[in-house]
C-alpha cells in the first residue's frame, strides 16, 4: 500500500557544539525538557527580546551549562470564554539533560524565577523520557529492531562549526542531504535550521548554527545500518566529532482519519497531537495563508479552544523519477486527554481537510508518553491545556513523502 506522510522536524537546535555533552551520555539516561514561556504581561507590555535573552544568560545557562540549550521563538492562540482569539508571543527552551532529582530542582528554579521576575501565572513543562535514546555517534544500537517493523521517529542534529575554523556551508549541507541522506530514506525528510549556545569551561557563551534533520522510518536494521552511515559520512566529511541522534520510538503514526491511533484510558491522561497538513492542491495551486488560517478558526479551534500552535513548514521528498519535489506546509501541535472525543474531533478535523483542500492524507503523530505540567511543581494540571504558543522561530520543516508498505 502506498501512503502520503509528511515528516517534520522539533526544530531545536543542537545545543552549540554536540561533542561538549557527549561526556555525560553514559552517567544517566537522557531525557527532554520542553519548556514554554509565554511572553505577555498579565499587567501589560511583553517580556523582550533582551530581557529574555538576560534571563536565558542568567538563569537557565548558570544551572544547566554543560548542556546546552534550544530558544525557539513562538505565536499561539486560545479562544478565551467570550469566545475571542487571544494571541501570544512565546519562547520555548529545549534541554536534553539527565533524569535526576537535580534536573528537575533546576527546572523548577528555572520556572519559580520567571513566574516571580515577568508577572507570570505558569510555564508549561513537557517531559519525554519514555522510549527516548540518545546517543552521539554511529554504531551505538539506539534503535530496537522489531520482528514486525513500525515506524518511529528520529532526529539527526548536525552541528555546523568545523574545528579549527569555518563553518559548514549551506550548499555543503544541500549536497550532503542529497548526496548522503536522501539516496538512504528518498520517502522523505526535514530539514531545520538551529541557533544555540553553551557555556565553556572559562564561563564564555559559545553560539553554533546547526541543521536538524528529520525522519519517519521503520525500525530495520537496514534503516539503522544507514543512519550509522550518515553519522559517519558527515563525521568525516566536516571533521566533526560527533552527531547527535535522538531516536523516539513510542509515536503512533497515521495518515488520515479513523486508524484509533489514542488509547483512551479510563483516567484520562494529557498526550501530544502533532498534524501536518501539505498545502500543495492536486491539480494545482496551494492551501494560502488565509485559507488555513480560516480553517484553524472555523474547524480546529472550535474543537480545541484550550490552545494550538501553528508553525511554517518546508521540506521534500523523492519521487519515482528521481526528482525532488518541495512543499510548503502547516503543522499544528495539540494537548489533549486522550478520550473518546477528543480522538472523534481529531478524526473530524482531518476529514475536513481533505475535503475542503482535495488532499489525499494529513499525517497524524501521536505521543502518548509525554508528561505536561504547569508550574514547577510534578503534578499535572487536571483538566486544562493552556494554549502552547510553540510556532518556531527556525521554522518546523515539513515534507510530504510516500511509504510503501
Amino acid at each position: 500500500m502506498i501512503a502520503h506522510f509528511l515528516t517534520r522536524s522539533l526544530t531545536p537546535l543542537i545545543f552549540g557544539t554536540i561533542a561538549f555533552i557527549s561526556n555525560i551520555a553514559e552517567a544517566s539516561p537522557l531525557i527532554q525538557k520542553d519548556l514554554f514561556f509565554g511572553r505577555n504581561i498579565s499587567s501589560g507590555g511583553v517580556v523582550s527580546e533582551e530581557q529574555f535573552e538576560t534571563f536565558v544568560d542568567q538563569v537557565i545557562t548558570p544551572r544547566f551549562p554543560n548542556n546546552g540549550l534550544t530558544i525557539l521563538d513562538g505565536e499561539g492562540q486560545f479562544r478565551n470564554n467570550a469566545g475571542m482569539i487571544i494571541e501570544e508571543p512565546s519562547k520555548i527552551v529545549t534541554l536534553f539533560v539527565e533524569d535526576t532529582s537535580a534536573t528537575q530542582a533546576g527546572i523548577n528554579e528555572v520556572i519559580l524565577a520567571y513566574l516571580n521576575q515577568f508577572n507570570q501565572e505558569s510555564v508549561l513543562q513537557v517531559t519525554n523520557k519514555d522510549e527516548l535514546k540518545v546517543s552521539f555517534g554511529a554504531g551505538e544500537n539506539i534503535i530496537d529492531n522489531d520482528l514486525v517493523p513500525e515506524l518511529i521517529q528520529a532526529d539527526l542534529f548536525f552541528g555546523r562549526n568545523i574545528p579549527g575554523g569555518g563553518v559548514v556551508s549551506e550548499e555543503q549541507f544541500q549536497s550532503f542531504i542529497d548526496n548522503i541522506i536522501t539516496p538512504r530514506f528518498p520517502a522523505g525528510l526535514t530539514v531545520s535550521d538551529g541557533d544555540g549556545q553553551f557555556r565553556d569551561s572559562s564561563g564564555m557563551i559559545i553560539e553554533e548554527p546547526s541543521k536538524v534533520v528529520t525522519l519517519l522510518f521503520e525500525d530495520t536494521t537496514d534503516n539503522e545500518n544507514s543512519i550509522d552511515q550518515i553519522i559517519s559520512s558527515y563525521i568525516q566529511q566536516f571533521n566533526q566529532e560527533s552527531v547527535l541522534v535522538a531516536v523516539n520510538e513510542e509515536v503512533a503514526v497515521g495518515f488520515g482519519a479513523g486508524k484509533n491511533l489514542i488509547d483512551n484510558d479510563l483516567v484520562p491522561e494529557l498526550i501530544q497531537a502533532d498534524l501536518f497538513f501539505g498545502r500543495n492542491i492536486p491539480g494545482g495551486g496551494v492551501v494560502s495563508e488565509e485559507q488555513f488560517q480560516s480553517f484553524i478558526d472555523n474547524i480546529i479551534t472550535p474543537r480545541f479552544p484550550a490552545g494550538l500552535t501553528v508553525s511554517d513548514g518546508d521540506g521534500q521528498f523523492r519521487d519515482s523519477s528521481g526528482m525532488i519535489i518541495e512543499e510548503s506546509s502547516k503543522v499544528v501541535t495539540l494537548l489533549f486527554e486522550d478520550t473518546v472525543i477528543n480522538e472523534q474531533a481529531i478524526d473530524e478535523i482531518i476529514t475536513d481537510y481533505l475535503q475542503q483542500f482535495n488532499q489525499e492524507s494529513v499525517l497524524l503523530v501521536v505521543d502518548e508518553d509525554v508528561a505536561v505540567t504547569f508550574d514547577a511543581q510534578s503534578v499535572p494540571e487536571p483538566r486544562i491545556v493552556l494554549g502552547l504558543l510553540l510556532s518556531s522561530v527556525f521554522g518546523l520543516s515539513v515534507c510530504k513523502s510516500k511509504l510503501t508498505n
